[in-house]
């Protein structure tokens, strides 16, 4: 989501750069839903880490990191309660 918003603003400031007298509204537009959305990207992506989506943990029986959502080792089979 973050890389749409960065191309919508890159886009957007193409479009007052090359016609600053037809394309300041359009180039407005584009710039404010590109900053909308990169901060939204952010946002989701700090939201993941602290939930803890995408970490990872380490089995205490055989040092194997594994999903932080794991409830068994896929490694050795270790149960986690």
């Amino acid at each position: 989501m973050a890389l749409i918003g960065f191309v919508l603003l890159l886009v957007g400031l193409v479009l007052i750069v090359m016609n600053p007298l037809l394309g300041s509204i359009p180039g407005l537009f584009l710039i404010a839903v590109g900053l909308v959305l990169l901060a939204l990207g952010v946002l989701a992506r700090g939201v993941g880490a602290l939930a803890g989506i995408g970490s990872t943990k380490t089995c205490p029986d055989c040092r194997s990191k594994i999903p932080s959502a794991a409830e068994v080792c896929r490694y050795c089979g270790y149960r986690y309660q």
